[in-house]
């Protein structure tokens, strides 16, 4: 299959050594947004499909403790078919690199496997179950795993330079993480859910048009995003074959990695518990079932820091560094949701604490820059570059995280006497015990806040970003070194982005005159006299900018 990837009509429309406006805004924002609106339509409302629409929970005697269970056993086949995948991609070697192939592969495989958790038979019976189990398998550890891996691999592979990778990554974040969020979290309490309610042949129409929906966005991924690490590790011979065994030696003797692990760790479980619980805390504790405004409300509140905040973000991360500012965030943001414990019944209290929890959150969209950095660390201090192990250890840590979050909640459901919804009269539906009430809310709130204080406290000693300058010169100088042995002149990836834009510099200048010349012939004006003109506003601007800056 891998062959197929030799043809010129799958290359990357993304030619430049240097980050480009199309790679950020198609590549890394909207190309990601189809893929995440589903795993986050799942990871939030599956479950609910699970216990209102096929009311599983009131089906068998086990059927609690099948809830809680399978989603955590389902995670040591994910965690096999995660390390597969890392060593697949760890060996591929394609004309279009070797994360995106598989990304291309993944776009029919994810919307087919979608469809198909959602059109388990209503008939409680023990193939029901057995379906649920293999489907929700076929998702997480076939096909969302193979996409997400070649994802989370995109802006390490897409540079060396740190500059542009940053800024990749927040693009990433913002069409991977953000716009779904928004989509997820306004769009479905306020208008869909209504509508589905618990009727099953909506759940799977909604549902399928999602799913295909999403392939042509991933397919968009592939075409706009381009793997300019790999490019210069192959032209520089660098591209060698490592052993799982080294590449595992390197990263878990790496004091960065491992803290990025954990933190990455503490990042999914509270992001899974909060999503998976939103709906309950709203229906069940803040608002009444499926109200149409509470969550909406509530979503909209939150998220509304996320549009300009970004543009805040960025200034602040140039000059204050990613640790820094994270470390402030997540501090605020666990300040946030312990103002929300003081009374989480209340909407002005928790539209408070939810404003307040996304300013405090918004650093926390860099995360992939500092796996980045990490890597380059590794490749410096080990001489080896383990994105695939790394890509796998994440995945593995994000699917993990969803199966232990959505157990962890069932478990607690079970335990506080939660009842389905039933509908009492017109409009009207049952409530929830005070102890059911209770562990909604710890999960809502309390989980976060715990989460947010560990993170806080690893950022504080995850300071590889410090280190950056002296890692990127010395691996310029082993690169050249090498080239050199070969009897190569080597040409490092800064030096080519350089380059680059004089030349384009240069092109546009000369495009300039040309299309000036041409209108001064036009409209009989003088060349030499608009060119003046021209060269006294351009140096006129320049002063400006000059004395602002001086300023």
């Amino acid at each position: 299959m891998m062959k197929l990837f030799s043809s010129r009509a799958l290359d990357s429309r993304i030619r430049s050594a240097n980050t480009t406006n199309a790679e950020k805004w198609l590549g890394y924002f909207l190309g990601p947004v189809g893929a995440a609106v589903l795993n986050f339509t799942i990871i939030s409302y599956l479950n609910v499909f699970y216990t209102d629409v096929l009311d599983l929970t009131n089906s068998f005697s086990w059927a609690v403790a099948f809830l809680a269970l399978f989603p955590i056993l389902s995670k040591i086949i994910d965690a096999i078919t995660n390390i597969l995948m890392g060593q697949l991609i760890e060996r591929t070697r394609t004309r279009q690199g070797k994360a995106r192939p598989w990304m291309l592969i993944s776009a029919p495989l994810m919307s087919v496997a979608v469809i198909l958790l959602f059109i388990i038979p209503k008939e409680h019976s023990i193939l029901q179950f057995a379906l649920v189990a293999l489907t929700y398998n076929i998702f997480f550890s076939f096909a969302y795993t193979i996409y997400n891996m070649s994802h989370t691999l995109m802006v390490p592979l897409s540079t060396s330079n740190v500059k542009q990778r940053d800024g990749l990554s927040l693009f990433s974040n913002m069409g991977g993480n953000m716009l779904p969020g928004l989509v997820v979290s306004l769009v479905f309490p306020a208008i869909l859910m209504p509508m589905l309610g618990a009727d099953y042949d909506k759940w799977v129409t909604a549902m399928s048009i999602l799913a295909v929906l999403a392939l042509p966005l991933t397919v968009i991924e592939y075409y706009f995003t381009k793997e300019r690490v790999t490019e210069a590790a192959t032209s520089a011979g660098e591209q060698k074959q490592v052993s799982f065994r080294e590449q595992i030696r390197a990263c878990f003797t790496s004091k960065y990695w491992i803290m990025l692990i954990v933190y990455m760790l503490m990042f999914q479980i509270m992001s899974n518990i909060m999503t998976i619980s939103l709906p309950y805390f709203c229906n069940w504790v803040l608002g009444t079932y499926n109200d149409g405004t509470t969550q909406m409300i509530l979503s909209a509140v939150g998220k509304a820091p996320l549009g300009f905040g970004v543009f805040i973000l960025w200034p602040l991360v140039k000059k204050f560094g990613k640790r820094k500012v994270m470390i402030v965030g997540f501090l605020m943001a666990a300040a946030a949701e312990g103002l929300c414990l003081t009374n989480p019944s209340s909407m002005p209290v928790m539209l408070a604490g939810s404003l307040i929890y996304a300013l405090g959150f918004l650093p926390s969209y860099v995360y992939t820059a500092l796996m980045a950095d990490t890597l380059d660390y590794i490749e410096y201090d080990k001489g080896l570059r383990a994105d695939g192990l790394t890509a796998s250890v994440f995945t593995i840590v994000m699917t993990i995280s969803v199966g232990i979050g959505q157990g962890i909640f069932n478990m607690g459901l079970a335990q506080s006497g939660y009842v389905a919804p039933q509908l009492v009269s017109e409009g009207v539906y049952n409530v929830q015990n005070a102890a059911t009430k209770g562990f909604i809310s710890f999960a809502y709130i309390a989980v976060p806040l715990i989460c947010l204080a560990v993170m806080a406290i690893i950022m504080i000693f995850l300071n590889v970003e410090n280190k950056l300058p002296e890692i990127h010169e010395k691996l310029t100088a082993r690169r050249k070194a090498e080239a050199e042995a070969r009897g190569e002149v080597y040409v490092s990836p800064e030096e080519k982005a350089v380059l680059e834009e004089a030349q384009q510099a240069k092109d546009a200048e000369a495009k300039r005159i040309e299309e000036l010349k041409a209108r001064c012939a036009k409209k009989g004006l003088n060349f030499a006299d608009e060119e003046a003109k021209y060269q006294a506003k351009l140096a006129a601007q320049k002063a400006k900018a000059e004395a602002k800056k001086k300023k």
